[in-house]
C-alpha cells in the first residue's frame, strides 16, 4: 500500500530511534526527497542501544543524510520515562534552534493514538483527544504523519521494502501502561468490535480540528483584549472554562499541561486576592491588580550582583536593564554624590529624596503597581554612602532647585 505524507516542502528534522516505525519514516521520506536531518537519541540505558545508535548512523550515511546523535548521562538521577521524554524533547530542541529547521517529524502511528486516547481516559485527563498530528513546538512545528496508519501496515511496508530496524525488548513487556493496553486492551476491543481503531482515530482528528478552532478564536479574543499592563482578568473570567484552559495554553506555548495543570490554572483564577503568582516549568504567570501577565524566567531564584560605576561613568547592563550615566547641565549635582556609585536590587527601608520629601522605594513601586513578585527585580542606584539617587524605570532623585546652579550634573537615563 502507499502512504499518504503531506509535509512542508522545507528542510526537516527526523526523530529515529532504531524501530520499525521511525525507520520506516525515515525511508518513506528519503525516498520522497525530502531535505533530511536525522536526530537520534541514545538513552544510555540498554546494551542495544549502541548498536541502534550505529544502525541509524550508517542508515544516514550510507545515504548522504546529515545526522546528529547524543547520548544521556543519568548519573545522580532516576532515568524514568518521563525523564527521558523530557530530555529527548530538549536535544530535539536545541537541535531546531542550532540548525534553523522549523519541521519536527516524528513515526507516532494509529495504534499509538489509541493506546493515548484509553490512557487519557483512564486517567481522567481534561481532554480525550489523543495525539495531535501537527501542534507547535520550539520555534516551529511536530508532524506524525503516521498517525493514521498501524503498527502492521508499518511492518508490512518495512518487510516489502526490506527496511531493517531494530525491536525493542521492553516493548514486550508487562511493566508499562502503555504495554499493557497494546497487549491486553486493544487486542480485546479489536475482538470485540472490529474496526472500532478507525472510528476511535477519525473522532480524535474531529476532536483536534474543533480544538483548534475553539483555539483560535480564544487567541484572537485574547490579543483583541490585551492591555500594556497585560491581560484583563475580568476578561478570562468571562471565558467557559474550556477556553480558559486555552488561555492557558497561549501564554505558555511551548508545553504540554496535564489535567492536574490546567485545574490549578482555573482554581488560581478563582482566587479572589490583590496579587498572586504560579509557576509552569520556567514560565511566571502572575495575577496584579486585576491583570494577568506572563514572563520568562531562566532561573526564578537568579540573584544579579551589584554593578558598581566608577566616575568615568558610561553606559551599563543589569540583567536586561541598559542603564546610560553622563555629564550634563541638569539631573543630580556631582556635588551631592559621593562615587563609587552601585546599581543594585532595592533593600528593605530604602528611601529617595523627590521634591515633596523623602518616599520609601517600597511605596513608589507599590504606586506604580509593581506586581510583589517583581519588586525585587526593579535596580536602584546608590551612591557610596547608600543614598537612592534613582530607582530605575520609575524616579530619580531631586536635591533642591539646582537647576539655577552653574555645576556639573549627573544624568542618569535607561
Amino acid at each position: 500500500m502507499g502512504f499518504e505524507i503531506n509535509l512542508p516542502k522545507e528542510p526537516l528534522l527526523v526523530a529515529v530511534s532504531g524501530g520499525c516505525d521511525s525507520m520506516v519514516l525515515a525511508h518513506l521520506l528519503h525516498e520522497a526527497n525530502y531535505d533530511l536531518m536525522i536526530v537520534h537519541v541514545h538513552h544510555g540505558l540498554r546494551e542495544e542501544s549502541d548498536k541502534e545508535a550505529e544502525a541509524v548512523r550508517a542508515w544516514a550515511d550510507s545515504r548522504q543524510v546529515a545526522i546528529r546523535t547524543t547520548r544521556l548521562e543519568w548519573s545522580g538521577q532516576t532515568p524514568s520515562q518521563a525523564a527521558c521524554r523530557t530530555r529527548r524533547y530538549a536535544f530535539f530542541q536545541q537541535v531546531m534552534a542550532e540548525t534553523g529547521r522549523r519541521h519536527l517529524v516524528l513515526a507516532h502511528h494509529r495504534d499509538d493514538q489509541l493506546e493515548t486516547l484509553l490512557i487519557q481516559f483512564i486517567r481522567g485527563e481534561a481532554g480525550i483527544d489523543g495525539i495531535p498530528r501537527i501542534r507547535s513546538f520550539a520555534t516551529g512545528q511536530i508532524h506524525r504523519p503516521l498517525l493514521t496508519y498501524s503498527k502492521q501496515q508499518l511492518y508490512d511496508y518495512a518487510r516489502n521494502h526490506q527496511v531493517a530496524w531494530y525491536e525493542d525488548e521492553t516493548n514486550a513487556g508487562m511493566k508499562y501502561l502503555r504495554n499493557q493496553m497494546r497487549h491486553q486492551v486493544l487486542p480485546l476491543l479489536a475482538d470485540m468490535r472490529p474496526g472500532y481503531e478507525t472510528a476511535a482515530v477519525e473522532a480524535a482528528i474531529r476532536r483536534h480540528k474543533q480544538q483548534q478552532e475553539h483555539l483560535a478564536f480564544v487567541e484572537g479574543y485574547v490579543r483583541e483584549h490585551m492591555t500594556d499592563r497585560g491581560l484583563p482578568l475580568s476578561v478570562v473570567q468571562k471565558l467557559p472554562s474550556d477556553f480558559k484552559r486555552f488561555v492557558l495554553r497561549l501564554l505558555v506555548p511551548d508545553r504540554e499541561f496535564t489535567s492536574e495543570e490546567y485545574n490549578r490554572f482555573l482554581t488560581w483564577l478563582r482566587v479572589d486576592m490583590p496579587s498572586s503568582e504560579v509557576y509552569y516549568g520556567n514560565w511566571r504567570i502572575q495575577r496584579t491588580y486585576g491583570y494577568l501577565t506572563c514572563v520568562h524566567c531562566p532561573d526564578k531564584k537568579l540573584i544579579l550582583k551589584p554593578v558598581e560605576i566608577g566616575s568615568d561613568l558610561g553606559i551599563y547592563h543589569y540583567g536586561e536593564q541598559t542603564i546610560r550615566f553622563s555629564r550634563s547641565t541638569k539631573g543630580i549635582p556631582f556635588s551631592a554624590i559621593h562615587f563609587p556609585l552601585t546599581v543594585r536590587q532595592p533593600f528593605p527601608g530604602d528611601r529617595i529624596q523627590l521634591a515633596v520629601g523623602v518616599k520609601k522605594v517600597s511605596r513608589i513601586l507599590i504606586d506604580a503597581k509593581v506586581p510583589r513578585t517583581l519588586r525585587a527585580e526593579i535596580p536602584v542606584v546608590v551612591d557610596a554612602t547608600g543614598q537612592v539617587l534613582a530607582v530605575i524605570g520609575h524616579r530619580i532623585a531631586i536635591f533642591g532647585s539646582f537647576e539655577l546652579l552653574a555645576e556639573s550634573c549627573l544624568m542618569i537615563e535607561w
